[in-house]
């Protein structure tokens, strides 16, 4: 397991180039991978499901999407257990509105200025 964990971790690491999905700060070393869909909501161990953040961004913070449930689910950093991440779009720190693929890319729906 985690050797697979390892390989969505370094996939989820090269969709976002290094750089929060939330706040668009560069990740560092140490930095969160977050389930959108919870694992106790029924959430998986699948790149479409993964998102990169800061642990300020993650849970750390006030603002952070363990903190802000409705608004974070507005955005698409976290998902309900009755709907897939793979039908859910995640806004980028630009305001590009994506969905993210199972091939570890994402699929713009809405692109704001050149796109993250």
């Amino acid at each position: 397991m985690a050797g697979k964990l390892d390989y969505l971790r370094a996939l989820t690491y090269s969709r976002c180039l290094g750089y929060c999905e939330k706040c668009g700060r560069q990740l560092g070393e140490n930095w969160a991978l977050h389930h959108r869909k919870l694992k106790s909501r029924g959430g998986k161990d699948q790149i479409e499901n993964f998102i990169a953040l800061h642990h300020e961004c993650h849970n750390l913070d006030t603002d952070s999407v363990h903190f802000n449930p409705s608004y974070s689910e507005d955005k698409g950093y976290m998902v309900p257990s009755w709907k897939e991440p793979s039908e859910c779009p995640l806004t980028l720190p630009d305001g590009s509105i994506v969905i993210l693929t199972a091939e570890g890319t994402y699929k713009y729906l809405e692109r704001k200025g050149n796109g993250w």
